[in-house]
């Protein structure tokens, strides 16, 4: 009598590296035949999560191998897009639990449609699957998952996401360094004829370099807020006198710190906060702070304050003003 014993170590040396994860019909092009895979579906070696997709010896239990069934059942050539992508990039925060609700995928042949999982761990787990064109360069590897590129992915979230969403994940793509100036031209030119056009072409317009030195999306939605001021744009998160500091305008000596909750809430980081910011005034500086919650409630009257000091101050040290419309003084 013949073994299964070699059959199943070389199905576990094939989908070990996959997630524990494969298609039927990937397992018949590696040899695996019909009956021998039906087998081991009914002794629970293999465990059916979507329709002609398998995870190896239990339900699937981690997001990347939901990912990786949604790729394999949508079929060669398919990528990660949409809120699932910037989910993976790092642009939108996973919902909680380890297995997404929702998990979008494009295709560059087929129909639209959307694909339901079987197991009990996928059954609420749907796969929407879109048709997409796609350029060279569009899609990159990312652990072990092929994703669309942070900008496309921006794009395609977009569609459905609010412009509150929408502006987070440009932001934390600029954060992540995930976005630059290159791109600008790459999404105006993507966006022709995309449903999230509206939502995003607002803040291409206010992409300026300094996004690239944000900490934190508090940092950056200062700076889109600062912008249309038409006032000198601050150094970013730069040493002053020893002191990191978020943002700094060394030509009248203005100090701006925002106090994200991450960073600033306990009474050692208040302490700290104190002793910078004591530091700093006492060499002459002007230091204002506030935190998410202050700027959150009235983010236009704290732009103004700063706007108003910024002018009180030059004044004082009878600064001409001159700026271009991004913000750069011209002297």
């Amino acid at each position: 009598m013949t073994s299964e014993r070699p059959g199943l170590d070389e199905l576990r040396k094939y989908m070990a590296p996959r997630d524990s994860v494969a298609g039927r019909v990937e397992l018949l092009q590696q040899g695996f035949d019909q009956s021998r895979i039906a087998g081991w579906l009914r002794s629970g070696r293999l465990v059916q999560v979507l329709n002609g997709v398998y995870s190896l010896g239990r339900d699937i239990d981690t997001r990347r191998a939901a990912m990786r069934a949604a790729l394999v059942a949508a079929g060669n050539g398919s990528v990660i897009t949409g809120r699932s992508a910037c989910e993976e990039w790092g642009m939108v925060a996973a919902p909680s639990g380890q297995i997404p609700s929702l998990i979008q995928v494009a295709v560059t042949k087929g129909r639209r449609r959307t694909l339901h999982g079987t197991s009990p761990a996928l059954r609420n787990t749907r796969i929407q699957i879109v048709r997409r064109n796609f350029e060279p360069g569009e899609f990159r590897a990312q652990t072990n998952l092929r994703l669309v590129a942070p900008p496309l992915a921006l794009i395609d979230f977009a569609a459905a996401a609010s412009e509150r969403d929408v502006r987070f994940a440009f932001l934390e793509a600029c954060r992540l360094r995930h976005f630059g100036r290159s791109d600008v031209d790459y999404c105006h030119r993507r966006l022709v004829g995309r449903r999230g056009a509206v939502k995003v072409r607002p803040l291409l317009a206010l992409w300026v370099p300094e996004l690239g030195r944000i900490r934190s999306v508090l940092e950056g939605r200062f700076l889109l807020d600062w912008l249309p001021q038409k006032l000198p744009m601050p150094m970013v998160n730069v040493k002053v006198h020893g002191w990191e500091v978020d943002f700094s305008w060394p030509d009248v000596g203005l100090i701006v710190e925002l106090d994200g909750g991450a960073f600033h809430a306990g009474p050692i980081s208040r302490a700290r906060d104190q002793a910078k910011t004591s530091s700093l005034e006492s060499r002459g500086l002007t230091v204002q702070r506030i935190t998410w919650a202050e700027y959150d409630a009235k983010p236009e009257a704290f732009i103004a304050s700063i706007a108003r000091l910024h002018e009180s101050l030059r004044l004082q040290l009878g600064h001409d003003l001159r700026v271009d419309g991004r913000g750069n003084e011209v002297r």
